[in-house]
């Protein structure tokens, strides 16, 4: 299992950091870019230590939840349909979680300055740059997926692995700055590239990554201009 999330968690990244690199150098998609400002190349590599960091970190948390926690992992596959239901309950909770310490990071001064203020470096975000967060806001957003398998009573490591792709390939769009796709007017829960880029460019409101309704619900929905 460890081997099989160490290859998917690089394959996903190495797609986030050559999409990153195709808009920065080769100006891929540059009409259907949501803001104007285009970033350069050098700033992403200036941003990858820190990236790099927290992919390692990533990685290895993986690695020793599967080791110390794998009977949560014990769930055998039944069916693609109860797949879904899992993956879809983990992310549910862990948006749900991903809300409130989102929004705390933006309401407490304190922990804005010292933490969540680096992440918001990117006032016109590139792919990559999810990654680009204080090692405290990383590690603690690990917190919600966890808690949602073990609410769940465990989650069979397909699912598992489907959550995996769905969420990064989801945090790897929407810090893209690319206008999403007309598909996603029909799905209106769900959290687009627009959603998530007006938050970066206004640094308040929009606190939910995944599903809008935590927004709508809680009163922090806001739109562009």
């Amino acid at each position: 299992m460890t081997t099989i999330t160490i290859i998917l968690l690089l394959a996903i990244n190495l797609y986030g950091f050559i999409y990153s690199m195709s808009i920065t150098k080769y100006h891929f998609l540059k009409d259907k870019k949501i803001q104007t400002k285009v970033n350069s190349f050098q700033l992403l590599l200036d941003r990858c230590p820190l990236i790099i960091f927290n992919l390692s970190v990533l990685i290895v948390l993986n690695v020793i939840g599967i080791k110390f926690f794998h009977y949560i992992f014990l769930t055998e596959f039944n069916s693609y349909w109860y797949s879904g239901y899992e993956v879809l309950f983990v992310l549910l909770v862990d948006d749900f979680f991903f809300y409130v310490l989102h929004r705390m990071m933006h309401e407490k001064t304190y922990i804005y300055k010292k933490i969540h203020k680096i992440h918001h470096r990117a006032n016109t975000p590139m792919p990559f740059e999810y990654l680009y967060v204080h090692p405290l806001e990383w590690m603690s957003g690990m917190i919600g997926p966890f808690l949602g398998m073990y609410l769940l009573g465990g989650i069979s490591f397909f699912a598992y692995c489907l959550y995996l792709v769905i969420r990064n390939i989801h945090e790897i769009h929407i810090h893209s700055g690319i206008k999403s796709s007309s598909f996603l007017k029909y799905i209106p829960i769900y959290g687009n590239n627009e959603h998530h880029d007006i938050h970066h460019s206004k640094r308040m409101g929009n606190y939910a990554s995944t599903f809008t309704f935590w927004d709508t619900l809680l009163n922090t929905k806001i739109k562009g201009n």
